[in-house]
């Protein structure tokens, strides 16, 4: 049976096979649809890539007609590939805020919000102004509720500016990277001798794994590691480095004493840089989540590493995050590889008793 036999035969012969006792033109007939099924797959795919480098061809040229043209396909099959938030990423890189007025005025419900409310994040971490967006796109509401993008600030927070992007071209692309560790110093044994002695409780919780893991999941990197500790006495920023290496954490557990451990003090800039680069598209073998569920993801994996109560907005994480000392740190033991990504990331809260961790790691 081929495939133009397929569409002939009568809707329930299945059933009439079957209690006739006939297996075998029942297994000719499954035969056909699954080499058939088979067919028509493969060609889906291509079609899929092809439809993808169309879209991505009228979004990365500039220019408002082909902005409109890229929303007719998308008004034409709103769920197929690419999806919103990779168009809204490719748009937000090549048009300008005139260009794209056709995209933030029009309102339809559905995906469309999603692309919206995707877009209007994307030019917010480009340094768009927000009220020039409003004004604009007459006022159209961007915080539709899509993943929880509505809990999302509508004005950039100091910690957010400089955000990396990559750079696409029509077949190619340049990633970025995380920013590197500046001016790490190695903990002396005395240092690390001193912070093995300090009493720990361990505190994590499902919630704040979630929430804190957030970038190295979504971002799809290699692997990644979470603690939060309270401590029996106040831990000083002097004695965080020790106290960090010798914590009792999957991504140290091997770490000899004569194994580097470097460390670097760091704002809550260069954090929240690190961990939108993780989520939007620093991984080897991933593309990310792009610019708006990027910034969604790291502002959450900020408030877990901070503290901040289950429920808080953002003006209330964003100043517990604040008072926090930050850390990076880089380690020899098995777990990292040191090589392309690698980097921890630790929170001291201001009374030195809770300490937070998240190390992640990705590998060609």
């Amino acid at each position: 049976m081929d495939a133009a036999d397929i569409d002939q035969v009568w809707w329930d012969a299945a059933e009439t096979w079957g209690r006739a006792g006939d297996a075998a033109r029942l297994g000719e007939f499954g035969d056909a649809l699954v080499r058939e099924r088979r067919v028509l797959r493969k060609r889906l795919r291509t079609m899929d890539e092809r439809l993808t480098q169309v879209l991505r061809a009228l979004a990365l040229t500039p220019g408002r007609k082909f902005v409109k043209q890229l929303l007719k396909l998308y008004r034409a099959d709103a769920g197929a590939p690419p999806g919103p938030r990779f168009l809204a990423s490719l748009l937000a890189e090549a048009q300008t805020l005139e260009d794209l007025l056709p995209v933030l005025t029009y309102d339809d419900g559905g995906l469309w919000d999603e692309l919206r409310a995707c877009l209007f994040h994307e030019l917010l971490l480009r340094g768009v102004d927000a009220e020039e967006i409003r004004r604009r796109s007459r006022n159209i509401h961007f915080c539709a509720p899509w993943g929880g993008l509505a809990w999302l600030p509508h004005e950039l927070a100091d910690m957010e500016r400089g955000a990396r992007f990559p750079s696409r071209g029509y077949n190619n692309e340049s990633g970025i990277s995380c920013p590197a560790m500046s001016s790490p110093v190695a903990l002396d044994a005395a240092a690390r001798a001193a912070g093995a002695g300090h009493p720990l409780t361990d505190a994590t919780t499902v919630r704040l794994a979630e929430a804190i893991t957030g970038p190295p999941e979504q971002g799809n990197w290699g692997a990644h590691d979470v603690g939060v500790f309270t401590t029996e006495r106040p831990v000083t920023p002097e004695e965080l480095p020790g106290v960090v290496a010798s914590l009792p954490m999957e991504c140290l557990a091997d770490l000899g004493a004569e194994d580097r451990f470097v460390f670097a003090p760091c704002s809550l800039g260069e954090v929240w840089r690190v961990l939108f680069a993780t989520a939007s598209g620093a991984a080897v073998y991933g593309p990310g989540v792009y610019g708006a569920y990027g910034r969604l993801s790291a502002w959450w994996s900020v408030a877990g590493l901070a503290g901040a109560a289950p429920g808080a907005g953002p003006a209330e994480v964003e100043e517990q995050a604040s008072a926090c000392t930050w850390m990076r740190f880089e380690a020899d033991s098995e777990w990292f590889h040191n090589e392309i990504n690698d980097y921890g990331i630790v929170a001291l809260a201001p009374d030195g008793r809770r300490i937070a961790v998240l190390a992640a790691t990705d590998t060609d």
